[in-house]
């Protein structure tokens, strides 16, 4: 059996294709791929160049050429792939550049957290972005709207305002619970507000299938829960699982990997403490640590 997991390939509007990855677990992220004339920019790689097989075949039977491709942020399973596309620009944000090279490529920390790719990251050529530029021209009068920092240090997200298609990278995840160990989640609630003032009618999630606006809804509404939870515990010198234990995840309880809730509390009393804050994101919740 393959361990790659399933993929599907959906045209979400003209042009503006999303490969649909798996549930969106842990090391399994969607891509995008938009096809204008007879030019393609790529949107994110996945973990590994293997998994872009289907990205680029589609891409070739739409006749076109890959001009660029777009790393929203600086994760393994965002920018894994990028050795498929060694030949075209590949650009990130200089913040999430940063982030790359610092973090290399700890073969042994990604074994653990995906077991289920273990063995296959020693092998894994990391390609290192080049710096994006504010006038990066995008197909379709796409806007680049950038978050530092949200999810991560900085975010990218594409919106394409004729279409009224946002591909949100990793400040939206559907049906999987999101992951709070890189960014600020005052910054990641913001970021929602932001694309929620867009009013999109289609959501292209980092992890998880394809939604609406009223999807970063509900993603915003559980941060601010979780944002108002971990304020009321630091003020009250409450602990982390006391804390914990008050919470309600509401319409996300379903969602995969609800381990993830007690990170995310740890996240904010980190930030309501001032372990961490826009200058300084480096101090990992102990809870990570543990994962």
């Amino acid at each position: 059996m393959s361990i790659w997991p399933q993929q599907s390939i959906c045209e979400v509007a003209d042009g503006i294709f999303t490969v649909v990855h798996g549930q969106g677990e842990v090391g399994v992220s969607n891509a995008t791929f938009v096809v204008e004339q007879d030019r393609a920019f790529v949107i994110d790689t996945m973990t590994f160049p293997e998994m872009t097989a289907g990205m680029t075949h589609e891409i070739a039977h739409q006749e076109a050429h890959i001009t660029a491709v777009l790393n929203t942020h600086h994760h393994i399973d965002h920018i894994g792939g990028n050795k498929a596309f060694a030949d075209v620009p590949i650009l990130a944000h200089s913040a999430s550049i940063r982030a790359l090279q610092q973090l290399g490529l700890p073969a042994p920390l990604y074994d653990r957290l995906m077991p289920q790719f273990r063995g296959h990251f020693a092998g894994l050529e990391l390609l290192i972005p080049e710096a994006l530029q504010d006038n990066v021209a995008l197909p379709y009068d796409g806007e680049l709207h950038i978050f530092t920092p949200a999810h991560t240090p900085a975010d990218a997200t594409v919106w394409f305002p004729g279409s009224q298609v946002l591909v949100a990278g990793d400040i939206c995840f559907i049906g999987v619970t999101p992951l709070a160990v890189n960014g600020l989640i005052s910054g990641w609630i913001e970021a929602l507000d932001t694309l929620i003032a867009l009013k999109p009618e289609v959501v292209i999630p980092g992890h998880g299938r394809i939604g609406t606006s009223a999807d970063l809804v509900v993603l915003r509404d559980y941060f601010a829960t979780i944002q108002c939870l971990g304020n009321k515990a630091v003020k009250e010198n409450v602990p982390l699982q006391e804390a914990l234990a008050n919470f309600d995840a509401g319409p996300i309880t379903e969602w995969i990997e609800s381990e993830r809730h007690v990170i995310n509390l740890e996240r904010v009393m980190q930030e309501v403490r001032g372990e961490i804050n826009l200058a300084n994101l480096s101090a990992m919740p102990q809870s990570a640590r543990k994962w």
